[in-house]
């Protein structure tokens, strides 16, 4: 089960800088805008692009087959 929208602290939701660029937050479903700072669906405050969390999921592409 998901989160409440911004129902996790960054400490409960494992926030932390990526230890790769494959699973930063600038490429996760839950991050906007996709800027260097921004906000996130399931963690309060201001999030890095740089950095991960355990509710991490890749953004998925448009329309595609």
């Amino acid at each position: 089960m998901a989160p409440k929208t911004w129902g996790l602290s960054k400490e409960e939701a494992g926030y932390r800088p990526a230890p790769k660029p494959e699973v930063t937050c600038r490429v996760c479903q839950w991050m906007f805008p996709r800027l260097s700072l921004g906000s996130c669906k399931y963690v309060r405050g201001i999030v890095s692009a740089d950095a991960t969390c355990n509710e991490f999921e890749r953004k998925r592409p448009h329309g595609g087959s």
